[in-house]
């Protein structure tokens, strides 16, 4: 109180004008550094709301951290399934965002051009290859979660034991490696450039009426969906859909012993003409065959469509 009255009346000096620091003998930051303190608590008391306060508010007003996140949808393949009557019910491709459409039926695209039957071709059989490659990779994660359990010595679900002792059944394997093995894909360009020189580009008998695209039979009468070919003993099997052909064509690369050799080199590479030389007992043509599947991959630029992606749709969050 005492320095206060004092820095008041030297204040009512100043302002009189009637007091000399030095004459007075009073130091001036005896003055000064109280008047600093002075002032800046008078500020702080006489403001409407202190720097302290504001910052409070400031964070009351502010959203909860987890909010400010976009949920992630989730996304989902819904196959959509199509029976067309013409070749102009084919619909075109986006290589981008190619529409999960699953064709029931093949109509014959022989008397269209030939660079629009290729075309209407690719936009057939494509839509299916990229599902069943789908469908294959997610058995494949599913394979691979189920060996990391084994290798850290968890116990598998029942669902687990049962869904690895079917594929081990139908594929014929004793181990998830060996699954692992046969269980795989290869790109697009290869399986199109087989189903085009087995079907003709979709021109074949087998292919319109059966679906099948890759010239698969069977010596079984009992099949129950099969087609008698002209003088033979043969029959060639008939399909729902160019999807089931397409997963047919996948088991029967996966399982049978002619394509022993093309399962080990497709754990090392993707490349279609690589795999192609590796495809020589898929007909008695041999080594014809294998130049064969390689011209028509090169000259029909099939490899742009290795790339392909679906178009899933996304519905509800994770």
């Amino acid at each position: 109180m005492k320095a206060l009255k004092k820095i008041v009346y030297i204040i009512i000096l100043l302002m009189k004008r009637k007091i000399n620091l030095y004459k007075e003998n009073i130091n001036k930051w005896e003055i000064i550094f109280p008047l600093i303190i002075i002032f800046i608590s008078f500020y702080i008391i006489t403001m409407p709301f202190s720097p302290f306060v504001e910052t409070e508010i400031f964070v009351k007003q502010q959203k909860p951290f987890k909010e400010s996140f976009t949920k992630i949808p989730e996304k989902e393949l819904i196959i959509i399934y199509k029976v067309i009557n013409n070749p102009m019910d084919i619909t075109d491709i986006d290589c981008k965002a190619v529409l999960p459409i699953v064709y029931k039926n093949i109509v014959s695209l022989k008397d269209l051009p030939v660079k629009e039957r290729k075309k209407k071709f690719i936009a057939l059989i494509l839509p299916s290859i990229l599902i069943a490659n789908y469908e294959i990779q997610k058995v494949r994660e599913k394979l691979k979660k189920i060996q990391e359990k084994l290798d850290n010595n968890e116990e598998l679900t029942y669902k687990e034991k049962e869904f690895l002792e079917s594929l081990l059944e139908k594929y014929k394997a004793k181990s998830i490696p060996e699954l692992l093995e046969k269980i795989n894909t290869h790109k697009p360009s290869l399986i199109i450039a087989q189903a085009a020189i087995e079907s003709g580009w979709g021109t074949s008998r087998f292919a319109v009426k059966a679906n099948n695209l890759f010239g698969t039979w069977t010596f079984n009468k009992k099949y129950a969906y099969k087609i008698k070919a002209k003088k033979s003993n043969v029959y060639l099997k008939r399909y729902n859909s160019v999807l089931d052909a397409i997963r047919d064509y996948y088991y029967n690369v996966s399982v049978s012993w002619a394509y022993e050799k093309f399962r080990k080199v497709r754990l090392k590479t993707k490349d279609s003409l690589k795999l192609a030389n590796y495809l020589d007992k898929y007909s008695i043509l041999r080594e014809k065959y294998v130049k064969r599947i390689k011209t028509v991959i090169k000259h029909n630029n099939l490899q742009q469509y290795d790339n392909c992606k679906l178009k899933f749709t996304y519905t509800g969050t994770k």
